[in-house]
């Protein structure tokens, strides 16, 4: 995983500062980006900025530089692997309400209430407490490919799924002298929950430093994690070494898909796997077949 054997750069990395100006400061992310070979994604919102690209190594230092003169980086909140190749397809910059949709801002304050990192070093033996619930706050199809050993899987499809299952099932007289340790990928989902749960009244919350990609990149043994990670980009997963894991996309239902599914009779490349097979109208499919066409003759150009 060198970066002298990798042509691009990946970075994952989310800060919650103030903007008051959306769009000068997307204009000066337009300006920062637009002479470099970097595709992605970059969220704006009033509570900060969140950001999942791929920039060509040799660049990655200037862009860094760039971004510094906006706000302050800390080094160790980017989370970084190689790849061969671009995960994204273009660059995109939005400006959002938030930077991670919740609905409920009301109840969640990161400046007033958050949780307590626990360092990815850290993590494997606080996890092994017996006073302590592990919660993974990520959706169940991110959840199915891998996880911690022993985490509670709440099985929502969304965050705002997830936020009503820990009202309801974590909040209770039982667990109030729990410590209650949540994780996601990058990190934010868990943050933003932690603040939720703190509002609401339970403050032995914690929640994993950078997420599991940093515990991938920071830990040697890796002892408590099985499976891969789901990863929201061309990857589709990643495993241990952060390098691209086996799962492959379905495009009808944007499921994950192992070596298994593939051989299933009902996955048809690009149209359908045996999760969504028969669920779809005729017009999507037809929709779908076009779509898998068009991606294939881009792969076939590049």
């Amino acid at each position: 995983m060198l970066m002298a054997n990798k042509k691009y750069t990946i970075i994952s990395y989310y800060n919650f500062i103030k903007i008051k100006n959306l769009f000068k400061f997307k204009n000066i992310l337009n300006k920062f980006t637009n002479d470099l070979d970097v595709k992605g994604i970059i969220l704006i919102a009033p509570e900060g900025l969140n950001l999942s690209i791929s920039i060509y190594s040799s660049q990655y230092n200037l862009f860094i530089k760039r971004l510094n003169t906006l706000f302050k980086i800390l080094y160790d909140d980017l989370k970084i692997s190689y790849s061969n190749k671009h995960i994204f397809r273009k660059i995109k910059i939005k400006i959002k309400k938030e930077i991670l949709t919740t609905r409920i801002q009301h109840q969640i304050n990161i400046e007033k209430h958050v949780g307590e990192y626990v360092s990815p070093i850290e993590w494997d033996n606080f996890i092994k407490r017996p006073d302590v619930l592990l919660i993974d706050t990520r959706n169940f199809y991110e959840t199915e490919i891998g996880s911690f050993i022993e985490a509670i899987n709440p099985k929502a499809k969304n965050f705002t799924e997830l936020l009503n299952w820990l009202n309801e099932n974590m909040l209770t007289e039982e667990n109030k002298k729990k410590k209650i340790a949540l994780f996601c990928t990058g990190g934010i989902r868990c943050e933003k929950a932690t603040s939720y749960l703190k509002h609401k009244g339970h403050n032995d919350v914690y929640h994993l430093e950078g997420g599991i990609i940093k515990y991938l990149e920071k830990t040697e043994n890796k002892s408590s994690w099985h499976g891969e990670c789901f990863v929201f980009d061309d990857r589709v997963s990643v495993n241990k070494k952060l390098n691209k894991g086996s799962y492959k996309i379905c495009y009808a239902c944007r499921m994950p898909l192992s070596k298994d599914d593939i051989d299933n009779e009902k996955y048809i490349k690009g149209v359908s796997c045996h999760k969504c097979y028969g669920k779809k109208s005729q017009t999507q499919i037809d929709k779908y077949q076009m779509r898998n066409k068009q991606l294939h003759n881009i792969n076939d150009y590049e």
